[in-house]
């Protein structure tokens, strides 16, 4: 395979719900659960692995996964040569036959946002849980968590290569769809409780703008994507 060059996809993250994307470390009974922060800034960020997890994962649902590992049914895809696994890279090393195209750059916080922080710091939001008896707070079943508020934007990057026959046309479009399939869903911990609520803004492809109704674009494609928009052209 010859690499022949890189497109570029550049945006605004920007959250409408806190944020909860969490280190996984246990803080103590009664603390919150606390949020990644880059050990050189203090200030929070949107790890590149999340996003790109979230995405694949959510494609996948949306598109299916022709071949998963047999001892884990929650497994990606590993057939290597689906639109995603071409995307995203195989889920097993024995089925990867090409390199991933797509490169998620960890989103940090714009300008305005870091200042921002600085002023009013992040939100602690309780969690609870309730007893289905009484209606009210199980005794000793709080749960609080750390989240970035809402109005703070990330400046996204995802950087996309370009091997010989690849359409940079049609990663475009499973780009779209997948930030279209982010927005109607959620991203880190707590998103069914109303955390992770996300939008993407600014976004441009090469340079180039999407068109204002890209969403509607994605709504009316999404059932013939996998069918019709191809990576790799024939050879």
């Amino acid at each position: 395979m010859i690499l022949r060059g890189y497109s570029n996809l550049t945006g605004v993250l920007g959250l409408k719900s806190g944020l909860h994307i969490g280190t996984g470390a246990d803080p103590g009974k009664g603390q919150p659960l606390p949020i990644m922060v880059s050990p050189r800034s203090g200030q929070p960020y949107v790890p590149g692995s999340s996003l790109k997890g979230k995405m694949r994962c959510l494609l996948e649902l949306t598109y299916d996964r022709p071949r998963t590992d047999p001892r884990d049914p929650g497994s990606p895809c590993q057939c290597g040569v689906c639109q995603i696994c071409l995307l995203f890279g195989s889920g097993s090393a024995a089925t990867t036959r090409e390199p991933t195209r797509l490169i998620f750059r960890d989103c940090f916080l714009t300008t305005p946002s870091t200042e921002l922080l600085e002023k009013i710091q992040l939100e602690e939001k309780p969690g609870v849980r309730i007893d289905r008896v009484t209606g009210k707070a199980a005794k000793g079943a709080l749960f609080p968590m750390e989240r970035v508020p809402e109005g703070c934007e990330f400046k996204l990057e995802i950087s996309v290569r370009l091997f010989e026959n690849d359409e940079a046309d049609a990663v475009r479009k499973w780009l779209a769809m997948g930030l279209f399939l982010m927005e109607k869903d959620a991203l880190g911990g707590g998103g069914t409780r109303g955390s992770g609520y996300i939008e993407f803004n600014k976004i441009q492809f090469d340079e180039k703008a999407f068109v204002d109704k890209w969403r509607d674009e994605c709504e009316k494609t999404k059932d013939s994507l996998k069918k019709e928009v191809q990576i790799k052209k024939k050879s």
